[in-house]
């Protein structure tokens, strides 16, 4: 049957209670949806129990992938494909490294304890993820998709997000009550008709992750793209928010690709200035629409000096500040936009 000496059942058995415990928030509920979707009878312990082995199976793996692949020369590091990479032409595909950051909750060993006289607990964590993605991509002269998609100019799509973002942002300390509700004016700004699916199709994607530090999530990540023979794809991409640690990341590790800065959070810190600009909530809107179509088109200098003139009038130190991060961030981060939500989504699953 092919099964290891410590196996429980066989590895078909195995691979759905393995999906199941990862997928679902508990073993209780994987045990349930065995029992209910796939009739198999398998306890919570058992899930528990065939899950953490199989957990610390990918871990060693892992880890001897990384030790063998220091092992190789710098040049092999950098350039050289595997033999066992996958044999898929790079033709109508290009190869994208995705990084950010996450928050999840996870207890130690004071969980249920008392406190101490002025002890303080944080349950919170942060993972950091490593997408090692191919995406279905067509090499084009011209921009394939010059026009903004109607949901970035939309106050109810835009809205929520940002504040969102701004909720899960570490240290943030802003108001976020000063964001508006959507005026008829905001609203009459949104095109009528919504456009075609604007995202590239994902073909197949890795996931690598650690609680750790961004110098091993990095190490992590290259060595999984280069077991994905990533080296010969022609056209390869990095993408990331602002997080200085990602642009240390790419200079390090994968300068010889693109680098292209998060859609999101790059219209998290445009729309935030657009809103400290002027006490007229349209006005700010229409500034907001304007600046993020030319962030869109990667025409971030034409909006430049108008940060700067604005960053110059602005009465309190407040404004100031939302205005500088604005500048700041568009004029350090990437050649292109492109979003991290796949990493997102990776960052959900784990909090389960």
């Amino acid at each position: 049957m092919g099964c290891a000496v410590e196996a429980e059942c066989s590895p078909a058995v195995e691979g759905k209670v393995t999906s199941a415990s990862t997928r679902n928030r508990s073993y209780e509920e994987a045990s349930a949806d065995l029992r209910d979707l796939a009739e198999l009878d398998i306890s919570a312990k058992r899930c528990a129990r065939i899950t953490q082995r199989i957990g610390r199976e990918r871990l060693h793996d892992r880890q001897t992938r990384c030790v063998e692949f220091q092992r190789r020369p710098l040049p092999d590091q950098k350039r050289g494909v595997p033999a066992d990479a996958p044999a898929n032409g790079w033709e109508g595909r290009v190869a994208a490294v995705i990084v950010d950051g996450g928050r999840m909750q996870m207890r130690d060993q004071r969980w249920g304890t008392p406190k101490e006289p002025g002890e303080r607990r944080n349950w919170w964590r942060e993972p950091k993820i490593g997408c090692v993605t191919t995406f279905q991509s067509r090499e084009s002269a011209e921009d394939p998709l010059p026009e903004i998609p109607v949901c970035l100019l939309d106050p109810l799509f835009v809205i929520p997000r940002v504040l969102e973002m701004k909720r899960t942002r570490a240290g943030t300390g802003r108001d976020e009550d000063k964001s508006p509700v959507p005026s008829d004016a905001m609203a009459s700004a949104v095109p009528p008709s919504k456009p075609k699916r604007w995202s590239p199709p994902r073909l197949v994607q890795s996931v690598v992750g650690t609680l750790e530090s961004y110098e091993e999530l990095g190490h992590l990540v290259e060595v999984e793209a280069w077991h994905r023979g990533f080296a010969a794809a022609p056209r390869k991409v990095f993408l990331g928010d602002g997080l200085p640690a990602n642009w240390c990341m790419h200079r390090e590790r994968f300068s010889h690709y693109v680098p292209v800065v998060d859609l999101m959070h790059a219209i998290a810190y445009v729309y935030t200035a657009a809103i400290e600009s002027s006490s007229d909530m349209d006005d700010c809107w229409q500034r907001y629409c304007r600046w993020i179509s030319a962030t869109w088109r990667g025409r971030v200098s034409s909006i430049l000096p108008e940060l700067e003139s604005l960053i110059a009038r602005s009465e309190t130190p407040e404004c100031q500040a939302t205005l500088r991060d604005c500048h700041r961030y568009l004029s350090n981060n990437g050649r292109g936009c492109g979003t991290t939500n796949i990493v997102a989504k990776a960052c959900r699953l784990l909090r389960r």
